[in-house]
């Protein structure tokens, strides 16, 4: 069973999810999916991100997961567009989250930053 908010699980089952260079439609579509496979620190399931997009500044959405439970059926998703989706956590967190994340969408590793205990990761996604 899953606890009810990432902010319960211990830090190492902690990932933090940041979306960018997407439209609001894809963002919750990712977030969504995430959502389905893991408890998140968000109230009701919303998402962080803006209420009304401004043209001139980016747009971010984030989330906290707990990836303590693994999921073993994962579905495919689909999106209009690329993502870009930044990871970042434990070594095995990350890893846990990235493989929902390649059995959702296309997945195009776009960079990584190891550390001791953190591991910061840039993905692109595509839909399936």
């Amino acid at each position: 069973m899953k606890p009810t908010a990432a902010s319960q699980a211990p830090p190492e089952q902690r990932v933090q999810v940041v979306l960018s260079a997407c439209s609001a439609a894809d963002a919750e579509t990712v977030l969504d999916a995430l959502r389905r496979y893991f408890s998140t620190d968000t109230a009701g399931g919303a998402i962080h991100g803006p209420t009304t997009p401004d043209p001139a500044r980016p747009t971010v959405w984030t989330a906290t997961f707990d990836t303590s439970q693994v999921p073993e059926d994962v579905s495919p998703a689909e999106l209009s567009d690329k993502v870009t989706i930044d990871v970042q956590g434990g070594p095995v967190a990350v890893a846990r989250l990235r493989d929902v994340l390649h059995r959702t969408f296309e997945v195009e590793d776009a960079g990584t930053a190891s550390g001791d205990q953190e591991v910061d990761l840039q993905l692109t996604l595509r839909g399936r």
